[in-house]
């Protein structure tokens, strides 16, 4: 197990405790459920070198942001309505005093978790071949796309992204059919890499490995000229033509030689 699962950064006693907790739970999910505790593994297809990464530790920040409004207003909000009921009945508001801070609490402790779960089951891949996502707990869902089949590669970034320095990059693939990989990170023919610090350069190496595809979207094929036709294959596909206009020929009639000339067969 990677030493930063759960991306928690150890200060003081209640980090250590958070940690541990947290480690314990990520053991049972990877003994238990058979969630990947590792990288993906590329098709071999893909290419022998690669990239694999997390979205960045920014990321769990920002997604950590959005919980701790929720948060505020959710408790906020509940504590308020239990307060506001001891102006009425002070026994049934102390009856409720339990339930009150058990529904606090606990939904807050698994939307924590389930946003360290979130962030440690996301990884990214790529290789001068193809880009593979994998992300799920209960179901585990793997996208692979092959650099050939890439249109486009878009990067976006909205206001909150901006306060945390990290954007989101989406590469288009050749259009896929209705109702395929529709989820946060595959869409259509969309495939959403999240929470990146580095999205420029992610975006730059992709069209990068892209343009060195041959019969890539992007780009043309290498510039060094070594998937170019040259003058013996250009040849020997004008030699085949002919040959093949030859055979089809029918018996009988004119025909076309390989020359422009016509001449006819004659009949004894």
């Amino acid at each position: 197990m990677s030493p930063d699962v759960g991306g928690f950064t150890v200060t003081g006693p209640g980090e250590r405790s958070a940690e541990w907790v947290y480690r314990g739970i990520w053991k049972v999910l990877v003994d238990l459920f058979r969630v990947p505790n590792g990288p993906p593994c590329l098709p071999k297809e893909f290419g022998q070198s690669r990239r694999e990464f997390h979205p960045s530790r920014a990321y769990l920040a920002y997604l950590k942001a959005y919980f701790w409004v929720a948060l505020v207003a959710f408790d906020g909000a509940l504590l308020i309505a239990w307060g506001s009921l001891f102006w009425f009945n002070t026994t049934l508001a102390w009856w409720l005093a339990v339930p009150v801070w058990l529904l606090a609490i606990l939904p807050d402790l698994v939307a924590y978790i389930v946003i360290h779960l979130r962030y440690d089951t996301i990884w990214y891949a790529i290789s001068d071949r193809g880009l593979y996502v994998r992300r799920g707990i209960w179901v585990i869902t793997e996208h692979s796309i092959t650099l050939a089949n890439v249109q486009n590669v878009v990067v976006h970034q909205g206001p909150i992204e901006q306060l945390f320095s990290i954007a989101t990059v989406t590469v288009e693939t050749a259009a896929a059919g209705p109702g395929e990989h529709q989820n946060a990170l595959f869409v259509g023919n969309q495939t959403i890499m999240v929470g990146l610090s580095d999205a420029d350069q992610i975006c730059e190496l992709l069209m990068r490995h892209v343009r060195a595809t041959p019969s890539a979207g992007l780009g043309d094929d290498l510039t060094d000229g070594s998937n170019r036709w040259t003058g013996a294959d250009l040849a020997l596909l004008c030699s085949i033509r002919d040959e093949a206009r030859l055979l089809n020929a029918p018996r009988g009639a004119d025909s076309e030689t390989s020359d422009g000339e016509r001449e006819s067969e004659v009949s004894p």
